[in-house]
């Protein structure tokens, strides 16, 4: 967990993107080593007399290497998306090379609301929608896996957070 805690603040979850979201990049993997190797069987390896044997194993090669190229991306990308809830906020990261770091404090939630399709339900994920004072819009937490349970969790560190028994404030310096 790279995120840094404040001082005397305590994790309660951590939460990365269901596999669900990655799963479609490796299915076209799958599909473009398929469409490679049909190149390499289906294809004649003369055409009006020319060899291309060549032209299809590059064809082929150029199919399965760029979209195994675009999969790691996809991938990396989906690894690098964590929700971290802690007693007081709310911190979503994301990003492979760019970090890009947004922090929701717990007493500037307005409303939350969690949202499950039958296809989330299934996988046991969902979209978590958080809304706060002074942003515009609502942040969406995308296909969260076990969503209900990290969603119960957000209300009651909020519930914590309002009703006094969130984190103790942090020390003063002696003067």
């Amino acid at each position: 967990m790279a995120t840094q805690l404040m001082q005397g603040e305590r994790p309660i979850s951590l939460a990365r993107q269901h596999w669900s979201v990655v799963a479609p990049s490796f299915l076209v993997l799958a599909v473009a080593v398929a469409g490679g190797l049909a190149v390499l069987v289906a294809l004649p390896t003369a055409v009006g007399g020319h060899d291309i044997s060549g032209v299809k194993r590059i064809v082929a090669l150029v199919l399965i290497v760029g979209t195994a190229l675009w999969t790691v991306v996809q991938f990396l990308q989906w690894r690098f998306v964590t929700y971290l809830l802690t007693d007081r906020r709310i911190v979503l990261e994301r990003g492979v090379i760019s970090r890009l770091t947004e922090s929701i404090s717990l007493d500037r939630v307005q409303n939350t609301v969690i949202k499950r399709p039958l296809g989330d339900r299934l996988i046991g994920a969902g979209n978590i929608e958080i809304e706060s004072a002074g942003r515009d819009g609502v942040e969406v937490l995308h296909r969260v896996p076990k969503a209900q349970t990290f969603y119960n969790e957000v209300l009651q560190a909020i519930d914590g957070m309002r009703a006094g028994t969130g984190p103790a404030p942090p020390p003063s310096p002696d003067v």
